[in-house]
């Protein structure tokens, strides 16, 4: 029996096999349920590393969407799933997003102020 030596770069290589064979399940985010919560964990971990917390953005490509008007975020991110707006990366966050999923985001964001302490 000979003795197997992998070197990092093989293991490295590996691992991401693995996870492009599992369908990269691991980096899906389910879509919010019909509530403020997860609205506000949607936002947490989808917009905000772009959009920014509390309106502090990442760079001056994002615009800032805290505070904006309820319709005009919801028909933004509706035109971005229908793909009327094209943004490769915002087309691609909101691809699985239903309706309610969107106007739970858009009262979130619209309402921002109200959920702050």
């Amino acid at each position: 029996m000979s003795n197997i030596i992998l070197r990092p770069s093989t293991l490295l290589s590996f691992s991401f096999l693995i996870v492009a064979i599992t369908g990269c399940s691991i980096f899906e985010k389910k879509p919010a349920a019909n509530n403020l919560a997860a609205a506000q964990q949607t936002a947490f971990y989808t917009c905000d590393s772009c959009h920014g917390p509390k309106n502090i953005r990442v760079d001056d490509m994002s615009p800032k969407i805290i505070g904006q008007k309820q319709t005009f975020l919801v028909e933004r991110l509706r035109d971005y799933r229908d793909l009327k707006r094209i943004n490769p990366y915002m087309n691609g966050v909101v691809s699985k997003m239903t309706n309610q999923d969107i106007d739970n985001l858009a009262a979130y964001y619209s309402n921002y102020k109200q959920h702050q302490h």
